[in-house]
């Protein structure tokens, strides 16, 4: 059996002759074998790796097999050890069975009845590693979302803290500029406005933080989604800044994908959005298209902005990397949020530019099922 070429099996005999010939028909079997002729190196192998399967003479110099079986199994309690004895006995086998063998053969049986054995142990030894891993996986699945819960409330919390203070600062300046009008010069009119600016700035920039935050976690179950509702939802969002700039927007043909409506929703409008805020001296025309490519779908959001340089392609990616220092508004976490949200789809984002032309971001969400 082909998978069985991982499994490893230890052989104790101390008879040299009997001991190779063992050897080469696991060998012959695929297994990886270690050969031994007494108890005391069979120990040193099992101190130093792992065995799915102990092949054990019961009549050894310096232990019995019942006694080697005992000391196997403090070491590993998952080795299938098999007792392989040429003189059996009522007592020995219903001792050797007690003590959890997994098998007790006469030597004097046909062979392929010990390899038929080995190749049980050995898969009921990755049935029991598949059982324990399954379970380790359900474990730290349920801590990750455990966690992720944990850390969705931190954020909120945090959001709302830092909120409080803002709305009281920019609250109380307002009040100022409207109470205290007539005896406030020019300039200190300039400093509240400022003040509530910057306070407005600092509150988007928590909503910014707390959206990056959430970006990673599920925020519903992936499901089939129409990406043309996506993007046609995407663009009603931005219908205000599409008019202010005079944008035209092309969406090509869009598929059909296994993810998060809203999550998608919000990538989309972060790409167009970008793609109509970083334009050049021409009105904003964007182009969003689709294409199938092997597993997945390929979609792309071509502009005719500004451009990025190539040196840059990476760190657009970085939370509050903003390329064009203030010359843009934004608090440079949207692109962050992106990828984020690609790669909780299990895809990947990229982008191809060329500066004074404009911008292509690529990125690619799995054509399979949830």
């Amino acid at each position: 059996m082909a998978e069985d070429r991982f499994s490893h099996v230890l052989v104790v005999e101390d008879n040299p002759a009997e001991l190779l010939v063992l050897c080469e028909l696991l060998q012959a079997e695929g297994f990886q074998v270690i050969g031994c002729g007494s108890a005391g190196e069979a120990l040193e192998h099992v101190r130093q790796r792992d065995f799915d399967v102990a092949v054990v003479d019961y009549r050894l110099p310096d232990l019995t097999g019942t006694q080697l079986l005992e000391r196997i199994r403090s070491f590993d309690d998952y080795v299938r050890v098999i007792i392989y004895t040429g003189a059996a006995t009522y007592d020995s086998v219903k001792e050797a069975l007690n003590l959890g063998a997994f098998a007790y053969l006469e030597k004097l049986s046909d062979r392929s009845e010990l390899l038929r054995n080995v190749h049980r142990a050995c898969h009921e030894r990755v049935g029991r590693y598949a059982l324990e891993l399954e379970r380790a996986v359900e474990a730290r699945t349920a801590e990750l979302a455990r966690s992720n819960r944990e850390l969705e409330t931190f954020a909120s919390i945090v959001a709302h803290d830092l909120r409080s203070p803002l709305l009281t600062v920019s609250g109380y300046c307002q009040v100022i500029a409207d109470e205290y009008d007539a005896q406030l010069d020019a300039t200190a009119h300039d400093y509240l406005q400022q003040i509530i600016g910057g306070a407005a700035r600092m509150n988007r920039l928590i909503d910014d933080i707390l959206a990056y935050s959430r970006a990673g976690l599920a925020q519903e179950p992936l499901r089939q989604v129409d990406v043309e509702d996506v993007v046609v939802e995407a663009t009603a969002n931005l219908e205000g800044m599409i008019r202010e700039h005079g944008a035209k927007v092309i969406v090509e043909t869009m598929p059909t994908v296994v993810g998060d409506q809203t999550q998608l929703v919000q990538l989309f409008q972060n790409l167009l959005g970008n793609a109509i805020k970083f334009h050049g001296d021409e009105p904003p025309r964007v182009r969003v298209a689709a294409a199938p490519e092997s597993d997945d779908w390929r979609f792309s959001v071509e502009d005719n902005g500004i451009g990025i340089a190539a040196e840059h392609y990476e760190q657009v990616f970085q939370t509050f990397r903003r390329l064009n220092g203030h010359a843009y508004p934004g608090s440079g976490i949207g692109l962050a949020i992106c990828q984020k949200i690609v790669e909780r789809h299990r895809g990947r984002i990229w982008l191809d530019s060329v500066v004074g032309k404009g911008t292509t971001f690529h990125f690619v969400l799995p054509k399979g099922s949830a």
